[in-house]
């Protein structure tokens, strides 16, 4: 198992606030001859949607590849900021809905 710290964003305003519940959270990550097997949070981000996205980037990233610890991180980071860009977007469409 590889136990990993998600690195910090970029400051920014929102970006910012991710970028610190990033900067908590750990991943333990189970990864067996390029596959990942499995993945938790072992220190939570405090934001659950923050730790069910980077799991899901974790496993995008390892099926790319991207197992080198660095290149891991950054895509699992930028794999978190699309799924939150992504969530802001349809809510906002939302709110303009109505």
């Amino acid at each position: 198992m590889a136990l990993l710290a998600v690195a910090q964003a970029p400051p920014a305003d929102e970006i910012s606030v991710v970028g610190r519940r990033l900067r908590k959270l750990q991943l333990d990550l189970n990864i067996d001859a390029g596959q990942l097997r499995g993945c938790r949070a072992r220190v939570s981000s405090g934001d659950r949607f923050i730790d069910e996205a980077a799991c899901s980037a974790a496993r995008i990233c390892v099926g790319r590849r991207s197992v080198a610890r660095t290149g891991l991180l950054t895509c699992i980071n930028e794999g978190v900021f699309a799924a939150v860009a992504r969530d802001r977007a349809k809510e906002e469409s939302r709110n303009a809905q109505d």
